[in-house]
């Protein structure tokens, strides 16, 4: 039985991961992904900044970018075809040598085992990604190779069948969890009732995830309900 994945990722190592690192306030959006040479898969992004020049500027010094172009631009989003540094096929498929170390071929590796890309968002550095894979082993094998290569993960959720989270969801279950949470405890309160000590606690994370968690999801609920083009 198929699994659905949503997890989250983060590596200098990854596709834009300089890029995030130098600018963590850049938001990402991945639309799609294919690639005619599988070593080098090209990526369509939207991203949004208040430095444009310097996203540009970033982009050019990016390892794991091959080649970029910038398709459109308004006010402070842009959208980006981005060609990723090529990384051989050594280490994506388990053998023979690798052209580039520095660049992790996530793109080849799950489509070895049969994953499906279902939506991809960076925020704060890391990515949110949500995958479709034909079932655990497959998963699992893709899991190994990210920690093989020292991304970092943080599983949000696997379940068997069609759905990990709905399509419409605005935002991720543990962001939803930690939002919930805060709410109960009077975080939001003025004045506020509890800090994320207690929160982290209850989570049994740290302090500084439960603040991610909770600006990850209010900026997705300001972006969604609050927030128009």
């Amino acid at each position: 039985m198929s699994v659905r994945v949503a997890f989250e990722a983060a590596s200098p190592k990854l596709l834009l991961g300089p890029t995030l690192e130098a600018m963590p306030s850049l938001d990402v959006t991945l639309e799609r992904q294919y690639a005619l040479d599988p070593a080098q898969p090209v990526a369509f992004c939207r991203m949004r900044c208040d430095d444009h020049e310097r996203l540009e500027r970033a982009l050019a010094a990016d390892g794991t970018v091959a080649e970029f172009e910038r398709l459109d631009r308004s006010n402070d989003r842009a959208r980006f075809r981005v060609t990723r540094s090529e990384s051989g096929g050594g280490s994506d498929l388990g053998s023979g040598p690798e052209s580039a170390p520095d660049v992790v071929g996530a793109y080849r590796r799950w489509v070895s085992v049969g994953g499906e890309l279902l939506g991809g968002r960076a925020t704060n550095g890391r990515w949110e990604i949500d995958m479709r894979f034909p079932d655990r082993e497959a998963f699992t094998d893709y899991h190994e190779f990210l920690a093989a290569h020292d991304v970092e993960f943080e599983l949000h959720r696997l379940a068997d069948g069609p759905s990990a989270q709905s399509d419409d969801a605005v935002v991720t279950d543990s962001q939803r969890e930690a939002l919930a949470l805060a709410l109960e405890h009077g975080f939001f309160d003025v004045p506020r009732e509890t800090g994320l000590t207690t929160i982290a606690e209850t989570l049994e994370i740290s302090e500084q995830a439960v603040s991610e968690r909770l600006r990850r999801g209010q900026a997705r609920l300001v972006e969604e309900y609050v927030v128009t083009d």
